[in-house]
């Protein structure tokens, strides 16, 4: 049986991977013939949240040995960027990250995404949470099967250094805004956070924040038309970013932090709260000390002034990988191969052990899970959820406008109502939920 064999290779593009492992797969695979996949994914190798991923690759090559997968790594905007060429002209690989919704509009709107119902028989789906077999598409098409539920909102709690100042965990915005000056005269940041992605306020912050003083009834009918991006909910969800700036919760700089940057600042004990992603944890169990790890805890941000919607965040689906709506035959056997062992048993037992909760139902007392997952499992399963912006908005708006229109509203060069008032200008103008 092969070996996985890795051939890391530097090019402008990204990170180029090779990997080669696979089984026999199905039609003219079943002779033993090799099977080569393109990959094109959105993963970070360096990043400790994704330690997983070659344990599950090894794992994969060691069951099928006859599919060589050929990878493409490339993280961030630049995986975006480059995509969005790939689907215009035409030239896109067998395998890719797709978002199941507007994230990944340049690709679905297209047609080039293979709809996998028929490949998901009753027992299958029975295996997961049901709530990722949602309708992905305008006809009922499901394009991914998303490993994990990307709660976008969570609070992370430094405990340690709260017992050294005297702090409590703080139940309100004004409780935790009462705790900048002490904070700060200890030298530490209040809430540590960055924005330099631009993309992370908006989906990190505001689109919690525009739940909890609107609702995802008020949020459908602005999508729709019947109410404005320029209303209050959203203009006051705007104003709380801003308050957060003013009132020196975040640290100086924040739209020139990258995201590791803030949460290895959070890990190296400099500051005592952290505003991050629920899928943040598994990084920062790898990072931190254990000591350090075992004494963080996470809680929901805290309760805003005028939210109508008590605690809430926004979640949607995890981004995975989808296949090409080219690939038939031997190609699309292997393909399917690949999808089910990775977000299947097998690869959801991985995930878990590198700790991420998957949508697959596992049996968690298998596993010996931390103080700090029981916490966030118990945190998701009281909360409700509302729309991650960018996963229902199209997203020309959202990342040529909106991103970077909260970075100036951050900055005191724009006002909320200015930006909501543009955001509403355009989505009227252009917005495909709006010609629905």
């Amino acid at each position: 049986m092969k070996r996985l064999v890795l051939v890391a290779l530097l090019l402008a593009t990204g990170l180029t991977v090779v990997f080669a492992g696979g089984q026999k797969a199905g039609s003219g695979a079943e002779s033993g013939d090799t099977v080569t996949l393109s990959v094109y994914m959105q993963l970070e190798l360096a990043n400790p949240q994704y330690e997983y991923w070659p344990v599950t690759l090894d794992a994969f090559a060691k069951k099928y040995p006859n599919i060589k997968l050929e990878f493409e790594y490339v993280s961030g905007e630049q995986f975006h960027d480059k995509f969005q060429a790939m689907a215009a002209s035409g030239d896109i690989p067998d395998l890719f990250t797709c978002y199941a919704g507007a994230r990944s509009s340049y690709i679905l709107d297209r047609g080039a995404v293979k709809d996998l119902r028929p490949y998901l028989t009753d027992a299958f789906k029975a295996n997961f949470n049901s709530a990722i077999w949602a309708p992905q598409g305008p006809n009922g098409e499901i394009y991914i099967i998303s490993p994990n539920m990307a709660v976008c909102t969570a609070v992370y709690v430094n405990t340690k250094l709260q017992r050294e100042l005297g702090l409590t965990t703080p139940r309100t915005l004004d409780e935790m805004t009462a705790q900048v000056p002490a904070i700060r005269a200890a030298g530490y940041t209040p809430l540590m956070f960055g924005n330099k992605g631009q993309w992370q306020a908006q989906s990190l912050l505001l689109s919690m924040l525009t739940d909890r003083m609107g609702g995802t009834a008020w949020f459908d009918r602005a999508r729709a038309g019947t109410a404005k991006f320029s209303d209050k909910p959203f203009v006051d969800a705007l104003a709380v970013i801003k308050r957060l700036v003013d009132t020196q919760l975040f640290p100086p700089g924040v739209n020139q932090l990258e995201g590791p940057e803030a949460w290895g600042a959070f890990v190296q004990g400099k500051a005592v709260y952290l505003l991050d992603a629920g899928w943040r944890i598994s990084a920062l169990k790898g990072a931190a000390s254990p000591e350090d790890f075992a004494q963080y805890e996470v809680i929901a941000f805290p309760a805003v002034p005028g939210e109508t919607v008590r605690g809430s965040s926004a979640a949607t689906l995890g981004e995975a990988l989808a296949m090409s709506a080219k690939l038939s035959g031997a190609k699309a056997d292997a393909a399917w191969k690949f999808l089910s062992f990775i977000y299947g048993q097998e690869g959801a037992d991985i995930l878990m052990k590198y700790g991420t909760v998957p949508t697959y139902k596992l049996d968690y007392t298998k596993y010996n899970l931390d103080n700090l997952n029981l916490q966030y499992i118990d945190l998701i399963n009281s909360q409700s959820m509302g729309y991650v912006i960018d996963a229902v908005m199209d997203g020309e708006g959202v990342n040529n406008l909106l991103n970077p229109g909260i970075q100036a509203v951050m900055m005191g060069t724009k006002t909320p109502a200015q930006l909501a008032a543009e955001y509403e200008a355009w989505v009227a103008a252009n917005d495909s939920n709006r010609r629905k």
